[in-house]
């Protein structure tokens, strides 16, 4: 099953986690951050995203039972993280005939 996960979002987690890391980079080196809560917020999720892909990337060697036990939630999280990104369009939901589904995070 993680290789399915690895296959099936490694390469959506990489290319988010590069753009969050650019813009990082682009903001650290100016002196004044009007926008310092938002780049925390940034690194907080850099930081999450650098366990999921650490968390993908894990040796067949490394699995352990308890670590199975976590697959349903590391993908939650990772679905959690993707859809909001995938699913951005100029239609709304409403448009296409399903109501809008609350964000309830995983606890």
């Amino acid at each position: 099953m993680i290789k399915v996960m690895k296959e099936t979002y490694l390469p959506e987690i990489n290319e988010m986690y590069q753009r969050i890391a650019t813009k990082l980079q682009q903001h650290d080196p100016l002196p004044q951050q009007p926008k310092s809560e938002q780049l925390e917020k940034l690194k907080v999720f850099k930081v999450m995203l650098e366990r999921l892909i650490a968390f993908l990337q894990v040796s067949k060697n490394n699995i352990t039972p308890t670590f199975k036990e976590k697959l349903g939630f590391y993908e939650k999280q990772i679905v959690g993280f993707l859809n909001p990104s995938r699913y951005r369009k100029p239609i709304p939901n409403l448009q296409q005939g399903h109501p809008p589904q609350p964000h309830i995070p995983a606890s």
